[in-house]
């Protein structure tokens, strides 16, 4: 059984010892989602090193709205785009098999999709190769994250094994990863979302409620009365309510509602420029950026200037000469046709 066969059974346990892989006897563990964090996350970093120290998950990224919609500009721009191998500037008669098609469960698109998300959450990505005759590859696959790791020498571990050389391509991102560098805007950013959810359930302004005389007014039935009005104020009459005469209403300010807007803007804008994506494209507003008028199609010419920093670091190292034979070089074909062979493929380098 080859490598690569052996990731095939990702979604089973070893019944007997887990540090075998394959094993003999297995037993079904269900299909994992291919995002799933890893079991690591199921501990309770809280709980041990304070809410400061826990690391930023990929699910948090992604319940930011920014976050989504930034991957997915990437994800629906690239993911589908074939792989051609050319030879200076022609494209090679035929193609690899394996760069527009795969013997395991997942089609190509969903092997660039999983590999760039990734690189924009983790800043690397592995594949798992399958090799032929003459050391030709016919197949590769994506690892799952929570699959592989970098031991402190370098070397590569996938399910704690060290892999046969030439079966996995290790792929470095063009920078760090977004939970790696940005844990202090994405976690900021989940907090404001937090606090924007919660005063549109509370609507400001704020209520102070006081005694108009100290008449002995317990804790307990203080936090009752502060109970009581604020469900009134979620009711959807809630612009009427009943405060008994011992206390006295007292509105504090008006609502905030620049700041949040200000402030969920600024994430837009971080985000925008940690993934390297044009703000345009977020909806993002810079400051007097009413001002300026911008064309939907000079939004996307702008966005398509920086998707080689997506795509070279995988063209890259997808043209090494254990990847593709010496002289060939493999590139995202970005023509308007991406059906057709050739196009928009880059200039010739020597590899």
């Amino acid at each position: 059984m080859g490598f690569l066969d052996q990731l095939k059974f990702a979604n089973y346990v070893n019944s007997t010892n887990v540090t075998e892989f394959p094993a003999n006897r297995m037993a079904r563990a269900g299909i994992v989602s291919p995002w799933a964090e890893g079991q690591l996350q199921e501990f309770v970093w809280s709980d041990i090193f304070g809410t400061d120290t826990i690391p930023v998950t990929r699910a948090e990224a992604m319940s930011l709205p920014s976050v989504v919609v930034a991957r997915g500009l990437l994800l629906g721009a690239l993911a589908g785009r074939p792989l051609r191998a050319l030879r200076n500037e022609e494209t090679i008669a035929p193609q690899p098999a394996w760069l527009y098609r795969t013997d395991t469960d997942l089609p190509p698109w969903h092997r660039m999709a999983h590999t760039l998300d990734d690189l924009i959450f983790y800043g690397c990505s592995l594949w798992a190769l399958e090799r032929g005759a003459d050391n030709q590859i016919t197949d590769a696959v994506r690892v799952p994250w929570d699959r592989w790791e970098v031991d402190p020498n370098g070397d590569i571990l996938v399910d704690d094994v060290y892999p046969k050389e030439g079966s996995v391509i290790y792929f470095p991102g063009p920078f760090e990863g977004l939970l790696n560098v940005a844990g202090r805007t994405i976690r900021a950013a989940v907090d404001l979302e937090g606090s924007w959810a919660g005063r549109a359930r509370t609507p400001s302004p704020a209520i102070v409620l006081e005694e108009k005389e100290d008449n002995g007014m317990t804790q307990a039935e203080a936090s009752a009365y502060v109970k009581a009005v604020a469900a009134a104020r979620r009711d959807p009459d809630g612009t009427v309510m009943y405060i008994p005469y011992s206390l006295n209403a007292r509105f504090e300010g008006a609502t905030a509602t620049d700041l949040m807007i200000e402030a969920r803007n600024a994430v837009k804008l971080d985000i925008a420029n940690f993934m390297n994506v044009p703000t345009a494209m977020l909806d993002a507003a810079l400051p007097k950026a009413s001002l300026n008028y911008e064309t939907q199609d000079g939004r996307q010419e702008a966005f398509i200037e920086r998707l080689p920093y997506w795509t070279e670091p995988i063209e890259a190292r997808l043209s090494m000469d254990d990847v593709c034979p010496r002289g060939q070089r493999i590139r995202f074909d970005l023509s308007p046709n991406s059906n057709r062979p050739g196009g928009q493929t880059g200039p010739y380098m020597e590899d």
